[in-house]
């Protein structure tokens, strides 16, 4: 337990990575919208795609994460699982901690009647009604989401270095341009848009399974890769 502490203290050396550059990035994006909005006519309501921002980051986030820290950890004796686990601890952290601000900041929003200029950045408008656990946990879900294909990516390249990252690419390319064309071929896809058009919150939830699949997948790629 202790060396799983130390791989924590290791990432949140790096605190301004993980907790404020996150939310200055959201905050220009907020500042920016707000002034768009205070320029529109007063009925008029501003939608944004602000918030992506911060998922995108959570993505970069982990796919930087095992290139920064993981050579420097097993430079100090630290083993793999260790790292693994200290890492997860952290992004676990992370992640609960956004959720929990973004969903403060959606709610406060709402009643705010959009910050007083009718502007909706923090409370996704598709989402409809929902409980302030509910929001927590599509957040949670959706950033550890981000962090652990990320985590996942880096981990690939960790372990079979460039040409190994270059395949994996090729190949989900391919394989993602070769479904595309069997359901053009066959006319599925506006089934496939109604389908997601009835089921678009539960997708959140079926997130979880893939985040196992992420940390399963990155924890054998770091205990066979090299330094």
């Amino acid at each position: 337990m202790n060396r799983v502490s130390n791989v924590i203290k290791l990432h949140m050396r790096n605190k301004f990575s993980w907790f404020t550059m996150p939310w200055v990035i959201v905050g220009l994006n907020f500042i920016i919208s707000f002034i768009i909005a205070l320029s529109l006519n007063g009925d008029e309501t501003l939608n944004t795609g602000g918030l992506v921002s911060i998922f995108i980051y959570t993505l970069v986030t982990g796919s930087v994460t095992v290139k920064d820290t993981f050579p420097f950890a097993l430079g100090l004796s630290i083993r793999r699982k260790d790292y693994f686990l200290g890492t997860a601890a952290t992004s676990f952290l992370y992640s609960i901690c956004t959720a929990a601000l973004l969903m403060i900041l959606a709610f406060t929003e709402e009643a705010t009647g959009g910050w007083g200029v009718r502007l909706h950045i923090f409370k996704i408008s598709f989402l409809g009604d929902v409980s302030p656990i509910a929001l927590f946990g599509m957040y949670l879900i959706f950033l550890l989401h981000m962090y652990f294909l990320g985590f996942a990516i880096s981990s690939i390249h960790r372990r079979f270095g460039a040409i190994g990252l270059l395949i994996f690419f090729v190949i989900t390319f391919l394989t993602g341009t070769g479904g595309s064309l069997l359901l053009s071929q066959f006319g599925l896809w506006g089934h496939i848009f109604l389908w997601i058009g009835h089921h678009y919150l539960e997708l959140f939830w079926w997130m979880v399974p893939l985040v196992g699949i992420y940390l399963l997948a990155s924890y054998g790629l770091l205990r066979r890769s090299a330094a």
